[in-house]
């Protein structure tokens, strides 16, 4: 018998014994090990057979630890659960799985609690993410990253950050993308990742300019000028910086100026944004709603 067939039926005996003490969780892990087997063996029909396998006993092992408003452990245990009957093509016990995390993320919503590790919050956002609940995973990096901060993980608290941005960018939601690129310039810069820092201060400070808050944006700008000198940042984002500083200021000459030696240098989604800004500001000055300042 070839050893990897030995070694497919010596996992599936170990997950056997695992069952019997009641591990559903280490008999999962040893089922999808045996899956994996199979797979190299090139026999698909025993894989989905054994990878189904794996998703019920981790399904089980989640039963055991949901509380009346699920917990973090037994939702993890849900997302591995989906993956393998995923794997195994039954879509449907997957997406009953997907709902329990669900259920889980709507309870946090009502009484934020945070348990686990700023990691195990992240991988329930990536896999709301990936299921497309941008709503969902952007309150779960949030959380993910206030956790973090407890942690002493200021990186990972501002990657975090960005992460709920993206996902807030992505659901057109302005104001709350600000908001979160600003938290994490902040924690980029206690990093001294200045570099990060001063990304994050720009980016947000033009999205304020877009919702009309031209003197926090401001703000923002400064805070970048501050990081690209404290990181002796390259010329790009001290231009980006002053660039947004002159728009919140009313400045569009100056503004006009810096933006045409910069805009060939900027990917088109931010020079698509930064557009968006010069028309902002010069209706806001039209309006009277901002008033030129040097």
């Amino acid at each position: 018998m070839p050893a990897r067939e030995e070694k497919h039926l010596e996992l599936v005996r170990e997950a056997e014994e695992a069952l019997k003490q009641g591990k559903y969780e280490e008999a999962a892990l040893l089922m999808q090990r045996a899956a994996a087997y199979l797979g190299l063996l090139g026999d698909m029909e025993r894989f989905k057979v054994f990878m189904a396998k794996a998703g019920e006993f981790y399904e089980k092992a989640a039963e055991r630890l949901w509380r009346s408003e699920g917990s973090l452990e037994a939702s993890l245990l849900y997302i591995k659960a989906a993956k393998c009957y995923r794997d195994a093509g039954r879509r449907e016990s997957a997406e009953k799985c997907d709902l329990m995390v669900q259920k889980y993320c709507e309870a946090m919503r009502r009484s934020p609690r945070l348990e686990g590790s700023a990691l195990d919050l992240k991988r329930i956002g990536d896999f709301l993410k990936d299921r497309g609940d941008l709503e969902g995973a952007g309150d779960c990096y949030r959380w993910a990253a206030e956790k973090a901060e407890e942690e002493g993980k200021l990186v990972l608290s501002g990657g975090l950050h960005r992460d709920a941005g993206n996902c807030r960018w992505l659901l057109n939601e302005v104001e709350k993308t600000a908001e979160e690129y600003s938290r994490a310039a902040d924690k980029y810069f206690e990093a001294q990742e200045y570099f990060e820092a001063a990304w994050h201060y720009s980016l947000s400070g033009f999205l304020l300019i877009l919702e009309g808050r031209f003197k926090e944006a401001s703000t923002m700008a400064q805070k970048a000028g501050v990081a690209c000198l404290e990181g002796k940042i390259p010329v790009l984002l001290g231009s980006m910086s002053r660039l947004c500083g002159y728009l919140s200021r009313g400045n569009l000459y100056a503004a006009r100026r810096e933006w045409f030696a910069l805009r060939l240098k900027v990917k088109a989604e931010y020079a698509q944004l930064i557009e968006r800004c010069f028309r902002k500001v010069k209706q806001a000055l039209k309006e009277g709603t901002l008033q030129k300042r040097w």
